[in-house]
């Protein structure tokens, strides 16, 4: 029954394209509800609460819909609610260096975490299993098969990024390099017979991370098991590197406030003072936060690409599509 899970649509909201709207949203940390996206968004596009991708091997519109999983209610996933990978695993040694030239910052590893995750292939009998038996995967029998495994994690990026105003789309499946763990955040969107969220449709493990085609990496509430989270009462220190070189810091901005996708601009950024390179700087950076697309939805600086094991096409090909069409979205639930 699960398998259908997928396939369902709420039946009571109105459609409204790619317009966003401006909502309410009241973050908490540890995060206790996430937003995700809107029913029948479209990533083709720059825009606040979503993405914009433009993936080799995916369609030109990729638009998402509702996953009508246990633990979603209209735009909220409640965190309680979710079948989380279960496991404490040890994956092997993360393996993880940057390395700064006057131009550039190259990061090498093997792509392991330096921490403990659920225990991947999915194991039977577990709660997540059945989710993850009900989706295709590349070379694999389902998604509850794919092991996290390491693999050549090789990515430069401007060590001085220049911003634009005119945004570039994510053009590859990882968006950015978690420094603190060693590994990588992934676009915010999976396919099983249409695009969804992956939180809103996917439990992960408790580090809010799984692999895809062995490349372990996170989604949503990424910054879980990360080391150093800063203070409450403090800006958020910085997590990691987006593909164009600009920073990705926590949730928090200036004080320790907690910020929403309307503080942010639609590549989930903003301008401020931050600590960069070991120097307080005004500058662009993103953030991570509790609201799709929970980090980097376009870019603000000329990216990288980096698809280190690839097919990167999330289950998805024209014969699938074909086989599964998309529902009609029956309309948008505002954002």
């Amino acid at each position: 029954m699960k398998k259908m899970l997928l396939l369902a649509t709420g039946a009571f909201t109105f459609f409204l394209g790619s317009l966003t709207v401006a909502y309410a949203f009241d973050p908490t940390e540890p995060p206790v509800t996430f937003r995700t996206s809107a029913n029948g968004l479209s990533l083709g596009q720059a825009q606040r609460n979503g993405q914009w991708v433009c993936i080799t091997g995916l369609p030109s519109n990729v638009t998402l819909y509702d996953a009508k999983t246990p633990w979603v209610s209209g735009l909220d996933v409640n965190t309680s609610l979710i079948p989380f990978v279960s496991g404490n695993v040890n994956n092997g040694r993360s393996i993880f260096n940057t390395t700064l030239s006057k131009t550039a910052r190259h990061f090498k590893g093997n792509g392991l975490p330096n921490h403990k995750t659920g225990a991947y292939p999915v194991q039977e009998g577990t709660p997540a299993y059945s989710w993850y038996a009900s989706l295709p995967a590349d070379g694999y029998s389902s998604a509850a098969a794919i092991p996290i495994a390491a693999y050549n994690l090789d990515i430069t990026v401007p060590r001085n990024p220049t911003y634009s105003e005119q945004p570039y789309c994510i053009n590859s499946l990882v968006t950015g390099v978690v420094t603190q763990t060693g590994s990588v955040w992934h676009a915010n969107l999976a396919y099983g017979t249409y695009w969804v969220d992956p939180i809103a449709a996917l439990p992960l493990d408790s580090c809010w991370g799984h692999p895809y085609n062995k490349e372990y990496h996170y989604h949503g509430y990424s910054w879980k098991c990360l080391p150093n989270q800063g203070s409450s009462r403090t800006h958020s220190p910085l997590y990691g590197y987006a593909l164009d070189g600009f920073g990705i810091y926590g949730p928090r901005g200036d004080n320790g406030r907690l910020l929403t996708n309307n503080d942010l601009d639609e590549c989930h950024g903003h301008v401020g003072t931050i600590k960069w390179d070991g120097k307080w700087q005004t500058m662009y950076h993103y953030h991570v936060n509790s609201e799709y697309p929970y980090g980097p939805g376009c870019y603000r600086g000329k990216p990288a690409t980096y698809d280190a094991l690839t097919p990167h096409t999330h289950g998805y090909s024209p014969a699938r599509a074909a086989k599964f069409p998309a529902p009609d979205p029956m309309g948008a639930t505002p954002h």
